[in-house]
């Protein structure tokens, strides 16, 4: 649990001091797009076209750094993340939740720690331009939300619980796609 605040504490702090994507990265062809442009390039459905207009936008221009986008992705994945860490949190501290389901809540805890802490990690390595580290960052990010939707599933069933956590997988693989952009189009020299 103080790994989660940590976590939380620290990609607030990394937000902050960022304040928005990685634009001093000269020396990379990092690709330029309008948000519409990432926004059908990221999205694989409605939902995630729905989300991805909500986080990245949906206007047709200016061209900006493919790295702005990834920014705001990993930004809302970190946000959403971290109000269903306390969520889940607080589920498990409550005496009135059934025994199992606060044994799920405090193991979804931990991966959610883990889940802010790669978030985090990918802050980072936008703000630093370490371009080519965001390819470990994002999915294993999602791999921790997506662990809790398994484990999740059968003490919660389709709960609004179950509904966040699918959201925040979501919002990690958006990420994950957006950063796929960055790394991989034509003429890059990052992956």
């Amino acid at each position: 649990m103080e790994k989660t605040i940590f976590a939380v504490l620290s990609l607030s702090l990394l937000l902050l001091a960022g304040g928005g994507g990685a634009d001093a990265c000269e020396d990379y062809d990092v690709p330029m797009m309008s948000a519409a442009v990432a926004f059908e390039r990221a999205s694989t459905g409605r939902a995630m076209s729905e989300m991805c207009a909500d986080e990245v936008g949906t206007a047709t221009a200016p061209d900006q750094e493919v790295t702005d986008f990834v920014f705001a992705a990993v930004s809302a994945a970190a946000r959403s993340c971290g109000a269903t860490a306390r969520a889940v949190r607080d589920m498990a501290r409550d005496p009135s939740t059934p025994p199992g389901a606060r044994e799920a809540g405090r193991a979804c805890d931990g991966r959610y720690s883990e889940a802010m802490a790669r978030l985090a990690d990918a802050v980072g390595h936008l703000n630093g331009c370490q371009l080519v580290e965001l390819s470990a960052d994002a999915p294993a990010a999602s791999a921790a939300v997506d662990d809790r939707t398994t484990a999740l599933l059968p003490v919660v069933g389709f709960s609004p619980l179950y509904n966040r956590v699918i959201g925040d997988r979501d919002r990690c693989l958006l990420a994950l796609r957006l950063i796929s952009i960055l790394l991989h189009h034509p003429g890059s020299t990052l992956a």
